[in-house]
């Protein structure tokens, strides 16, 4: 009797495990979450009517922030290439970008120290490890940087939005204003925007402030001066709405024109 109860046991048992694993099999597998992807440009293309081509290549981290920029561009001289190296603070916010001119044997530093509400309180500029004397200044009402100093592209300024967009930026004394359409994607436009890459650029005094787009979102229409703009044409989109192509028009058909290409990858 004992030896049948036992194998009664063995039976109800294994017809159990039957039934967990049929329920197992007929349960949905979990879903795991697919990672949204998000194009940025990694590489900006642009020649001049003139001659004169630039490359600039771009890498990103997993938080989308701009770690790299690789620059080659042509002159009389020959071939120059900038190397250069972004850097966070903890929450997320630009504290240092050097740049190496591997050609010239240059490096450039900016530095960038932030108040309680996260505004650069102070920007320190050094080439080859040597600090410029420079007197910065903020007006937080109205979101204007300035900068000046005994380089030849001092003074300078930069005004922005209420996104952070650029808007205004004055260089040695020459101001330029910045319209854009609000309508379209700008090439950056998923990168966050911090007014301390568009300042660090202008601060490259060599290089046009105008050939990374500013770093900006917005689709951009013109780019103007007392004396002079350009326009931003010929625009082409891929099928969601990238800018991968477009020409700087200048008013006056002797300055030429600049064309561009971008690319852009997935992170």
């Amino acid at each position: 009797m004992k030896k049948k109860s036992k194998h009664i046991v063995i039976i109800l048992l294994a017809a159990i495990l039957l039934v967990a694993c049929s329920k197992d099999k007929d349960s949905p597998a979990p879903e795991v979450p697919v990672k949204t992807l998000t194009p940025m440009p990694t590489i900006v293309s642009l020649v001049y009517s003139y001659g004169r081509t630039v490359v600039y290549t771009m890498d990103y981290n997993d938080s989308l922030q701009l770690t790299t920029i690789d620059i080659s561009y042509k002159t009389d001289d020959g071939e120059n290439a900038l190397e250069t190296e972004i850097h966070y603070n903890e929450t997320g916010l630009i504290s240092t970008i050097n740049v190496g001119d591997v050609s010239n044997d240059l490096n450039f530093a900016t530095t960038f120290d932030y108040d309680p509400n996260n505004d650069i309180s102070d920007i320190e500029f050094m080439i080859n490890g040597d600090v410029q004397p420079t007197m910065y200044e903020f007006d937080s009402d109205n979101h204007i940087y300035k900068l000046d100093g005994d380089l030849g592209n001092f003074p300078m300024g930069w005004g922005f939005d209420s996104d952070n967009q650029l808007t205004e930026m004055v260089i040695s004394d020459n101001y330029f204003q910045l319209t854009s359409s609000g309508n379209e994607k700008g090439v950056f436009q998923n990168l966050d925007p911090q007014p301390a890459l568009t300042i660090w650029y202008g601060l490259l005094f060599y290089l046009s402030p105008y050939e990374l787009y500013f770093f900006h979102q917005k689709d951009l229409d013109r780019f103007e001066t007392i004396d002079f703009y350009y326009d931003y044409g010929e625009k082409v989109r891929d099928g969601d709405g990238n800018l991968i192509a477009f020409k700087m028009i200048a008013d006056d058909p002797l300055a030429g024109t600049i064309s561009y290409t971008i690319s852009y990858k997935e992170y």
